[in-house]
């Protein structure tokens, strides 16, 4: 992904026995963009992970790339997010020089087999969560009522809960 990516829609998607449902992966040197993606009425049974989005993927063809050209991810929405038997719901690894901005999660309960006190895994996000969001959300993501008015302010853009031992 040198160029971008833009204005995509996953819809009605149910992904079942798999290591990982939907996934954004990028890395130093990709350039371009990921923006304004959004996934609506997904359903995850017996997954993993559920969504991932990671900016250190470091999949090169060969070594001659500009590690300067960094990617840029941002307008990332979930909604209609449903499901059993998911491990780790949320896994999103941006960085201080690749941060993933502007993500929603809205309407979303996913029922876990691993209890762990940070079931979303985030790191350098900045974003939102509208109404009910289950299991909890990350602390560094603003949380809104159904109405849309701003309930809590998050306190980091930049904190990470991240275990990679899952």
């Amino acid at each position: 992904m040198s160029g971008g990516v833009s204005n995509v829609t996953v819809e009605n998607l149910l992904v079942w026995d798999s290591r990982r449902a939907v996934r954004i992966k990028t890395a130093p040197g990709r350039g371009g963009y990921v923006r304004d993606i959004t996934y609506r009425n997904l359903t995850f049974d017996n997954v993993r992970v559920g969504i991932v989005i990671k900016t250190d993927y470091n999949e090169h063809p060969d070594e001659g790339y500009d590690p300067k050209a960094l990617p840029a991810l941002k307008g990332i929405t979930f909604s209609g997010v449903h499901g059993q038997g998911v491990r780790v719901p949320v896994r999103i690894h941006g960085s201080e020089e690749i941060p993933v901005k502007n993500v929603t999660f809205w309407d979303m309960s996913v029922g876990t087999t691993y209890k762990k006190k940070h079931i979303f895994q985030c790191a350098f996000v900045q974003g939102r969560v509208i109404g009910s969001v289950f299991p909890a959300p990350c602390d560094n993501l603003d949380r809104y009522d159904e109405k849309g008015n701003l309930v809590k302010r998050s306190a980091s853009q930049n904190v990470t809960d991240i275990d990679y031992d899952i």
